[in-house]
């Protein structure tokens, strides 16, 4: 993780995978969880939303399931489902050397495996991670994530707020549906960040 700025107390939260969870607990209930609530509760008519187990240590899968109203995503997929990738920071920046994975992070190349699984609409990455020796501004990370989701054929926006999800779909049609749903209650859409220009006809990826 050299280079990348770490959230407030991620030391701690990564000692406590170390078999000790009461850190981690710690961190349930906060603001981010109250977000995933909502996305269960947006998508559930559309693609009922399942958390990625390897984010979750199996001693919180109960207690975060009850507070996010998300079950940890079942070996018998649903027809029809979205999946929450949950790391404790986010996404690893496309480019960089690297790209290892953990219950910290997670690259593109497993958002876009996730992504081709048959019956999944969406995949919801929550991702705070910055690299500031990159020389982009934290602006042009979110966007050349999203640039590196659609040259793999996954087209895909974020949600910026304190909580920032990336937001990735098989299809632009299910992008599109999504959007518009996510719009109908409420979310102004000026906190969809694209990372590429649209026309009157179709999406086209941006340069960051």
């Amino acid at each position: 993780m050299s280079g990348e700025d770490r959230p407030p107390g991620g030391d701690l939260v990564r000692l406590a995978f170390g078999g000790n969870l009461a850190v981690k607990r710690d961190y349930l209930g906060d603001s981010y969880d109250a977000v995933k609530r909502l996305w269960r509760q947006l998508l559930a008519d559309w693609a009922p939303l399942y958390a990625e187990p390897r984010f979750l240590p199996e001693g919180l899968r109960e207690d975060f399931a009850r507070l996010t109203g998300i079950p940890v995503l079942p070996d018998q997929r649903p027809a029809r489902y979205s999946i929450l990738n949950d790391p404790d920071t986010g996404i690893r920046l496309p480019g960089e050397e690297n790209q290892a994975e953990g219950r910290t992070h997670i690259a593109i190349a497993s958002i876009v495996a996730q992504l081709r699984a048959q019956g999944l609409r969406c995949v919801v990455t929550f991702d705070q991670s910055n690299y500031r020796h990159s020389g982009l501004r934290h602006d042009r990370q979110r966007r050349a994530k999203v640039r590196a989701l659609w040259k793999s054929g996954f087209p895909a926006f974020y949600y910026v707020s304190h909580a920032p999800f990336l937001f990735a779909f098989p299809t632009i049609e299910a992008l599109a549906e999504l959007e518009n749903l996510l719009v109908n209650a409420g979310i102004p859409a000026d906190r969809f960040e694209r990372g590429h220009r649209q026309t009157a006809t179709s999406y086209e990826v941006g340069t960051i």
